[in-house]
């Protein structure tokens, strides 16, 4: 299916059309910022573990597994 290319009659219409390209560039590098900006928050590790573990939204309960593990880690660069 090929497209035909626009008929344009005077220079304001080609300006015109190369200023609607322009904010739709726009609009869609936003949209892909913030798209990145939701996966990045997504993939952090708090977020990661709260999914791994079926959702559990209770505080305290993720912040003694992440003291843990935390605790682990420290204590094997002591040795």
């Amino acid at each position: 299916m090929s497209r035909n290319p626009p008929k344009y009659n005077s220079f304001e219409e080609i300006d015109l059309d190369l200023k609607i390209l322009k904010l739709e560039r726009e609009i869609h590098a936003q949209k892909f910022k913030r798209g990145l900006q939701g996966a990045k928050q997504n993939l952090r590790p708090a977020n990661l573990l709260e999914e791994t573990l079926g959702g559990i939204s209770e505080p305290s309960f993720i912040e003694r597994i992440v003291s843990t593990i935390l605790h682990f880690v420290l204590k094997s660069f002591k040795e």
